[in-house]
């Protein structure tokens, strides 16, 4: 991976080097099928989504669409037996897939075709798809059109320069320069007017839910979505909520952890960017939110080192005391 250096501040991002170069495999034509929309989805995402109780007049997105469909999944049971990361598709996901099984980690990418913003013009109507597996398929998400003069090699090389918006790194060192402990969200939070500025965008860590098998640590991390006020019950004060990933319901700031997150925890939520249940974080996305941030995390973390400090020095002080001032306790 390579590390960029602005203001003193270390970002890390995938490997790249100006330009990309990607082996194209054998590849075949996959015809493309043709879906009714119905203003933001897909009709059969629209009638797999009412059929469950979904609002389909809100726009939902592809990640929320993916949170949903997992929730749904675990409340049905529907993880197959033998095979722990694939789903066995009920009537209603068959008539949204259109297959018998699906992998769990495949969810989000195949709910791409079913949103109204993912559709482009094709001239030819065909993509090309590889046959040797996700290896070689391009990223980010739309693939890249062939010309007719080169699609009877079966090998070739498409160079494509590096966006400006590559992808950072998901590892420690890039996000605990975003990440917000409870008491600094607390903090945070007597300034209404910037609150919500500084807060979505960045990660939070809490309790893992004991009945979700799939999560190994005691705790997870999860990035802010959105602010939402509630009003409390028999209270004329709001509460203040927050939106995060992979998450249907609100969580309140009283459920946020406030220690340190752990290497592992990181890796899990490593793997989830993997696996598109959450989106890629950019370099760009992440240096700007580090910068509206950077202030607050330095203050947070300098009062805390000083308490601190100030609690081993009372300790030094009343050691000192009592061996020039011994006390005997019968």
């Amino acid at each position: 991976m390579d590390g960029t250096v602005e203001d003193g501040t270390l970002f890390w991002m995938e490997e790249s080097k100006g330009q990309i170069c990607f082996t194209m495999k054998t590849k075949r034509k996959v015809k493309s099928k043709k879906k009714e929309f119905v203003g933001w989805g897909s009709r059969q995402l629209f009638e797999f989504l009412e059929s469950i109780g979904q609002d389909t007049n809100k726009q939902l997105s592809q990640y929320d669409v993916t949170a949903i469909i997992n929730e749904y999944v675990n409340a049905n049971n529907l993880i197959h037996p033998r095979k722990k990361k694939r789903i066995v598709c009920d009537e209603r996901l068959h008539s949204l897939f259109g297959r018998k099984s699906v992998g769990r980690n495949k969810i989000h990418d195949l709910l791409e075709a079913h949103f109204a913003e993912n559709q482009e013009e094709s001239d030819d109507g065909f993509f090309y798809s590889s046959e040797e597996g996700e290896d070689d398929v391009l990223t980010p998400h739309k693939q890249q059109k062939i010309s007719s003069s080169d699609r009877k090699t079966h090998q070739k090389k498409i160079v494509v320069e590096t966006p400006k918006s590559c992808f950072a790194s998901v590892i420690p060192e890039n996000i605990k320069l975003i990440y917000l402990k409870k008491s600094l969200v607390e903090d945070l939070l007597k300034e209404p007017a910037t609150f919500e500025n500084k807060v979505v965008g960045s990660f939070v860590r809490i309790k893992s839910d004991p009945n979700d098998y799939f999560q190994k640590n005691s705790h997870q991390l999860l990035q802010v979505t959105g602010v939402k006020k509630a009003p409390q019950t028999g209270e004329t004060s709001t509460e203040i909520l927050l939106q995060v990933s992979n998450f249907i319901k609100e969580i309140t700031i009283c459920m946020l952890s406030d220690d340190n997150f752990s290497e592992e925890e990181c890796a899990d939520l490593r793997q989830r960017v993997k696996d598109g249940l959450l989106e890629r974080p950019t370099v760009v996305g992440l240096e700007q939110k580090a910068r509206i941030l950077h202030e607050d995390i330095t203050k947070h973390w300098l009062v805390r080192e000083l308490s601190l400090l100030q609690n081993l020095i009372d300790r030094a002080n009343e050691k000192g005391w009592r061996k020039e001032y011994p006390l005997h306790i019968p």
